[in-house]
Parts: structure tokens; C-alpha cells; sequence
């Protein structure tokens, strides 16, 4: 039996492109605003290494970081003909992923299946097209392996944990498959098949570089995130520090990366762990460059071993200086925190990296601004600004439902470039604007800076030469100077 595993293609225009698989928050990207970025499509990549290891021919395609488009992906899936398709959807991209998987129904003889965190969400709304046979709630993998099995065996399916279809004119919603415990039971994700080239992440200071995840979920429980939505409440599983470290060496010596962005929800959960896989790379003599995203209690002791191990960046959400608006949404880290994880990472000669959200509950134009004047004078090497995107089935989503501050049930806005929250004197137009003024300010404090701007040229440079660098310049320099918000 062939399975393919797709992050079928999206919008790709002159202005704007989208992250789906792979991205905690699925998106589109001005790509006047931003340096190129492809997340790696770790929940399709471990499901197809998953089936290659029960013996099924997993086919794994990213069209997205590829540039393919619909058509390419029509006419390469008939040749390919696949028995089972496997698509990961998104909220944005919901309309465009339904109205793709009808052409793929028509024009092959296939078994669709689809899953995500949109579809997780919503399975009745999903399963409302005859034309999606299958849907996949959670965490997938193990629920996709067992579809497969009994696909394959031609057994009932029915009963398996997971899964939801249509029978007759109900739809029929499985209880979740049980998470995944043990996570260093799981192969490697595949990546030999994948544009590697194309994985770029930004934040990353050396080329070529890859992303990991140590761990899954994370045991906060913030009301704008998809994590609870996708991994249930109690979620936060670990990897073991050999099994990671395991990993680290074989993108070494396998892909010749020269650094390792640890994509985690938040790779410092564990102190204890942090220190061990420390260790590990440490007694092992791994030569190796890495950078993560973490949690921003993260104290000097902890960095500094963090450091001597090869760690060079960390991210960390800051989201909004105001502390109510930090109530709201169940964020449990605090202003005080992101100034001190600065200050001792400056210490121990760690860059910083911080994101902030606007357009939160409790948001007004004057928190905006006091968040503006904390993230420029917290002294982090870059910043991440974005609004609120309230994804269905989440905490924030039924809050704002029920306060009316929806400003549309068009999912095709829910694409980070839209603003959907509005509140009595705060307008969308405002958030919106804070955003794009933000971003802009950040990307001159970077370009500006000599030792940012030739680090960044470098790694453009890296995947795309000489032409790519200088069209980059090209149309960031227009930005700067002309864009108006």
C-alpha cells in the first residue's frame, strides 16, 4: 500500500506566502517584511518514518517549501497514484486544503485523509464534504499506522481511537488515540527525501542548518495556543538525552549542519534535562552550534552549561509587558522574567530572541505602546511581532465568541495578516497598524547593525548566491524606505 503524506501547496504570490505544516501558528508571510523561513514538516515526516518502518512505501511531499504549485501537485500525484493521501490543514488554509482534496477525490482513486489542528477542531464541519473520507483527531501518527493496518487488511475501522468518518448521514467522532509515550520509540523523521536546502530558519547564526523537537507539548496552558487543542491538557512528553543527542549527531553527519534549532514548545521545561543533554553533547565531543525556543525563567547557571554544550540563541515568548493582559490569557511568565533571562544570557554570551503578540484580551492602544517601548529597550539582538490569531478550538477562540469580538467567521483570515479580535475602544486597524510599525522597526535596528547585517547576508547567501543576496537587499532596502503600514 502507497500512502503519500502532502503539505499540499498554499498561496505563493509576488506579496505573500503560507507556513502550514510544521508552524505552531499557521500562517501567511509578507515576504517584504520577513528573511526566508520554512518550518520543517515534523508531524508528516515522522508519520511517513513511522509507515516505512511497518514496511508501507511512505511518500513524503512538502509543496510548499518546493514552490509547487496546484497543478504540478495534480499532475505529479496522478503519476505517483498514490492508494492513501494524507494532508495536514491548517485554519487559513482550510478552504484552499477541502477544495484541493475534491480535485484529488475527482481525478485519482484514492483514500483521503485529513488531520491537523483546523480539522481537530471542527471534524463535523470537515467531515460535511463526502469527498474527505477520513479525518484524524490529535496527535496522528500512531492513529494514521493504525488506519493504514486495517486499510490495508481490509478490516473494519470503525472502532480505532482517533479516527472520525461518515456513516451514513451522521458523522461518527472516535475518542482520541492515546498520546504517544515514549517518544524515543519513535524513528527518526525523514528527511532524505525532503528539500533540505529549503529549512532555513533565520533565527539560526550558521548554514546549512536543521530543526529538531526534543519534546512534545508543554505544560503551560496559554489560551491563544494550539497545544492544548492538539495534545489534550496533560501533554508535555520528553525525549531522552541520548535519544536527542543521537539525533544532533546524525544531522551532523548526515547533513553537515553547522547548527540545530531545537523547535520544541519549550526546550527548558526540564532543568534537569537541559543540564543532562548538556552533558551528553559534552562527553560525546560534539562539535556543534545549537539554539532553541525556551521558557524565559531560564537563570545563569542553567545558560552558562548551556553555552559551554554549544548553545550560541534562545527564543522565548515575552507576548505583552502588561501583566493583566498575562492573566488573561494563562501565560505564567512575567516581564521581570524576560528582563532577567536577557541580562544573564548577555552574561554567558547567548543571543536573544523574543515574540510578542498584539491584539490580546485587555489590549488597549496605550498597552501597545508601553509593549512597543519593553521590547526595543529589553535589549534582545531581535523580536518577533505578530497579532492574535484566534484559532478555533481554543481557549481564546470560545472566549471571543462569547464576548462577540469576532469580526468574521471567514477562516481565510485567520492568516496572521488579518486582525479578527476588536474590542470596544481598540479597532483592528490599530492592531494592525502597531504590527506592521513594530516590524519594520526591528528589521532597521538589524539591518543597521554591521555584525547582524553581514551574518544575515551570509546565510542568504548560503542558500540562495549571490543573485539571491542581492535581490534580498534589493527588495528590503524598498521596504524600509518606502513601505507604509
Amino acid at each position: 500500500m502507497k500512502v503519500l503524506l502532502a503539505n499540499i501547496p498554499w498561496i505563493d504570490n509576488s506579496e505573500y506566502y503560507g507556513l502550514r505544516a510544521g508552524s505552531r501558528w499557521p500562517h501567511l508571510r509578507m515576504k517584504k517584511e520577513h528573511l526566508p523561513y520554512y518550518p520543517f514538516p515534523f508531524w508528516l515526516s515522522y508519520g511517513a518514518s513511522i509507515l516505512k518502518k511497518e514496511g508501507y512505501s511512505a511518500i513524503i511531499k512538502d509543496c510548499i517549501a518546493e514552490g509547487m504549485t496546484k497543478e504540478e501537485f495534480i499532475d505529479w500525484l496522478k503519476r505517483k497514484s498514490p492508494d492513501i493521501v494524507v494532508i495536514e490543514t491548517a485554519t487559513a488554509s482550510i478552504y484552499n486544503d477541502l477544495e484541493l482534496t475534491k480535485r484529488i477525490s475527482e481525478e485519482i482513486e484514492t483514500t483521503t485523509v485529513l488531520c491537523g489542528p483546523h480539522v481537530t477542531a471542527l471534524p463535523h464541519e470537515t467531515l460535511e464534504n463526502k469527498f474527505v473520507n477520513f479525518v484524524i483527531i490529535g496527535e496522528y501518527e500512531y492513529a494514521l499506522k493504525n488506519l493504514v493496518d486495517k486499510l490495508d487488511s481490509g478490516k473494519d475501522t470503525s472502532k480505532l481511537k482517533g479516527i472520525c468518518f461518515r456513516e451514513g448521514n451522521k458523522t461518527v467522532i472516535n475518542p482520541r488515540a492515546p498520546l504517544i509515550d515514549n517518544l524515543d520509540e519513535l524513528p527518526f523523521p525523514i528527511r532524505d527525501s525532503l528539500p533540505m536546502e529549503k529549512y532555513i530558519d533565520p533565527f539560526c547564526k550558521h548554514a546549512p542548518n536543521a530543526q529538531m523537537i526534543s519534546s512534545r507539548g508543554c505544560p503551560n496552558q496559554c489560551s491563544f495556543c494550539l497545544e492544548p487543542l492538539v495534545y489534550g491538557k496533560k501533554n508535555y512528553r520528553m525525549r531522552s538525552p541520548e535519544n536527542v543527542v543521537d539525533e544532533m549527531e546524525y544531522l551532523v553527519n548526515n547533513y553537515k549542519v553547522k547548527e540545530i534549532y531545537f523547535d520544541d514548545s519549550s526546550f527548558s521545561v526540564n532543568r534537569t534535562r537541559v543540564d543532562k543533554i548538556c552533558q551528553e553533547i559534552l562527553d560525546r565531543g560534539l562539535d556543534i552550534y545549537w539554539s532553541c525556543m525556551a521558557d524565559s525563567n531560564l537563570r545563569k547557571d542553567t545558560l552558562k552549561k548551556m553555552n559551554s554544550a554549544g548553545c550560541i540563541a534562545l527564543k522565548f515568548g515575552v507576548e505583552t509587558s502588561d501583566i493583566q493582559i498575562l492573566e488573561n490569557i494563562n501565560k505564567p511568565f512575567s516581564s521581570q522574567d524576560a528582563k532577567s533571562v536577557v541580562e544573564d544570557c548577555k552574561k554567558v554570551g547567548i543571543e536573544t530572541h523574543a515574540t510578542f503578540i498584539f491584539g490580546l484580551p485587555g489590549e488597549t492602544s496605550n498597552t501597545i505602546n508601553k509593549t512597543m517601548k519593553f521590547a526595543f529597550d529589553l535589549g534582545t539582538e531581535t523580536a518577533q511581532f505578530s497579532s492574535v490569531i484566534p484559532f478555533p478550538g481554543t481557549g481564546l477562540f470560545e472566549t471571543a465568541k462569547k464576548n462577540n469580538w469576532l469580526v468574521t467567521d471567514d477562516w481565510s483570515k485567520y492568516d496572521g495578516q488579518n486582525v479578527i479580535l476588536e474590542y470596544p475602544g481598540l479597532s483592528c486597524n490599530e492592531v494592525s497598524n502597531a504590527v506592521h510599525k513594530a516590524r519594520k522597526k526591528i528589521f532597521l535596528r538589524v539591518a543597521t547593525n554591521p555584525r547582524q547585517f553581514l551574518q544575515y547576508s551570509r546565510l542568504i547567501h548560503k542558500y540562495s548566491g549571490y543573485s539571491g543576496l542581492i535581490n534580498m537587499i534589493s527588495e528590503k532596502m524598498r521596504y524600509l524606505l518606502w513601505y507604509r503600514p
